[in-house]
């Protein structure tokens, strides 16, 4: 250790609280602060940092203590849980099955059907009505459930003889229905099921053969010969005898699954989106200009400069500068932006700055929908430069508005004016477009500038604002398509945009057309936070009576959503 001086007390000090100095080192050390008494209130601040470490035996140490989970037993549970559900589904779909029945070979037998013959008949064994009580019984207790398949049914020959030793009377014996128990489906209708008499004659006392017809089926209440048999017509193919169900969709199933197409279209990938970041090719105006909702929109910050030359070279050009800040507070439950302009029109003739706060809160409608009402106030100060005037002289400050400096040759009565006004707007954002309204200068402030006559009330005229717009996003979401429509009205100027942005990963560009026919193109680089676009625009003048190119530049920043952002952008 080096040799104790002022340069290097605070590291003696600091081994002296430690305990780290010899015995001579400490003797060393006191003598040192006996010469330079001064030295003490840093001594006694040293020893306040020395801090005694105490033993302290917690009292509940076996809670510390992890214990193992029994897993093989929770396991065992899980298969023991599953193998039981299974087992169920497997009951649940067996008892589901609707209930046929399955006749013995000894007491119905199969007769082939002949194409030449009309009719077959069979006999059957002693034990035949038997069978045929036990047949009837149950065809009694399902007679109720009309709508049954007929898979097999075969044609039935009984004597009178063999009906009379059974106890049962002929009229008794009615509506037998021989069923393939593993075609039988209760949820299958048979729309036309046409039943037919059949004279069953009176050679050998034979009673009741069913017959089958290829006919169309028609549905009409049973009907019973004399003896008590029905006949039934049923389609055949190829000997084989079944009944085709003609089920057609009912018309509130045909709109659920209209419904359920057109959903699963909207949720596509390459469908629909809103990215809530539009980009616009109208002169001068960005997201928050077109509609003041779009301000904490994006639950993020949000910075934006746009800078334009207007009609840059001629006698009304004009630079425009724009500062915008949004966010999206919680506290607020909405959207909180401050926009800064400035304007400097001509070789500085007019001079306009202003500032707008803008609020605009969040009604969550539902997941996807979201209704955003917003206001600005807006102050400012337009000026002019007397010493550039002159009398006479036409000023288009206004995109298509003239106006004239001191026509009747008076003086100007001042070189500023301020003003303040109000505008508000309303946007519904949704999970597949966005649409919204708005109007600035609700109270037309005072405008005039261009006259000494303090009679002529000249107003701000009031600016209107509607738009639509979406965003079509690809499967890999590298390529982005978002069109746009954009219509504005102040004063005499009465125009509607048609534009659309084109994303390619990072690369942008796009281009509108006006209701003038004026048009409009930009081209930039656009990233998770950060964007640039140059936008270029032939636009009319009255002033100029024609069309003049003006430059465009845009920056923006976009910052991370915070957590709570993020919370709600995921909802």
């Amino acid at each position: 250790m080096s040799n104790l001086s002022f340069s290097n007390i605070d590291l003696w000090l600091f081994e002296y609280v430690e305990g780290n100095l010899s015995p001579d080192q400490i003797a060393q050390l006191e003598s040192f602060l006996l010469q330079h008494p001064e030295l003490d209130v840093d001594r006694d601040m040293w020893e306040l940092t020395k801090v005694e470490s105490n033993e302290y035996i917690y009292p509940h140490q076996e809670k510390l203590i992890k214990r193992r989970r029994p897993v093989g037993v929770y396991m065992s549970l899980g298969f023991a849980s599953i193998a039981i559900v299974i087992s169920l589904g497997f009951i649940n779909l067996y008892d589901n099955q609707p209930i046929g029945m399955e006749l013995n070979s000894e007491v119905i037998a199969m007769v082939d059907m002949d194409e030449s013959s009309s009719t077959s008949s069979i006999s059957t064994s002693d034990n035949s009505i038997e069978n045929l009580q036990q047949i009837n019984s149950i065809n009694g207790k399902n007679n109720a459930n009309r709508n049954i398949l007929f898979s097999d049914i075969n044609s039935i020959n009984l004597t009178e003889k063999q009906v009379a030793n059974s106890g049962m009377e002929l009229g008794s014996v009615q509506n037998i229905e021989v069923l393939n128990s593993t075609v039988v489906s209760e949820q299958t209708e048979i729309n036309e099921i046409e039943v037919q008499n059949m004279n069953l004659g009176k050679q050998e006392n034979e009673i009741g053969l069913v017959s089958f017809e290829t006919e169309k089926v028609k549905e009409i209440p049973y009907s019973t010969s004399k003896e008590g048999f029905v006949s039934k017509t049923l389609p055949t193919h190829n000997n084989t005898r079944f009944a085709k169900s003609d089920y057609k969709m009912s018309f509130s199933s045909k709109l659920n699954k209209m419904g359920r197409t057109i959903q699963r279209m909207l949720d596509n990938p390459v469908a629909l989106k809103n990215t809530k970041d539009p980009y616009y090719h109208v002169p001068g105006m960005q997201a928050m200009d077109i509609n003041f909702g779009a301000v904490g929109t994006l639950v993020a910050a949000r910075v934006q400069t746009v800078s334009r030359a207007q009609w840059l070279g001629e006698e009304n050009q004009q630079f425009m500068n724009q500062l915008s800040v949004d966010g999206y507070s919680y506290g607020m439950r909405g959207g909180l932006g401050f926009q800064l302009n400035q304007n400097y029109y001509g070789k500085g003739e007019i001079v306009n700055y202003n500032a707008s706060l803008i609020y605009s809160p969040k009604f969550s409608i539902s997941r996807n929908i979201v209704l955003e009402p917003s206001v600005k106030f807006k102050m400012g100060n337009k000026g002019i430069n007397t010493g550039q005037i002159q009398t006479g002289s036409i000023v288009e400050y206004d995109r298509m508005n003239q106006q004239e400096f001191y026509s009747n040759g008076s003086e100007p009565l001042g070189k500023s004016l301020w003003y303040k006004d109000l505008g508000w707007g309303l946007m519904l954002n949704t999970k597949w477009f966005f649409v919204g309204v708005q109007q600035d200068n609700l109270f037309r402030h005072f405008d005039n500038i261009y006259s000494s006559d303090i009679t002529n009330q000249r107003r701000m005229e009031k600016h209107f604002v509607g738009t639509i717009g979406t965003d079509y996003e690809s499967k890999k979401e590298n390529i982005t398509v978002s069109p746009y429509v954009v219509y504005q009205q102040k004063g005499t100027l009465s125009e509607g945009w048609l534009g659309a942005n084109v994303k390619l990963r990072w690369l942008t560009f796009g281009g509108a057309v006006s209701s003038n026919l004026e048009p409009a193109a930009s081209i930039g680089l656009k990233f998770d936070q950060f964007m640039i676009a140059y936008n270029a625009d032939y636009t009319q003048s009255q002033y100029l009576n024609g069309p003049q190119l003006s430059h465009q530049l845009t920056l923006r920043f976009i910052t991370k959503p915070s957590r709570i952002g993020q919370r709600l952008l995921n909802q």
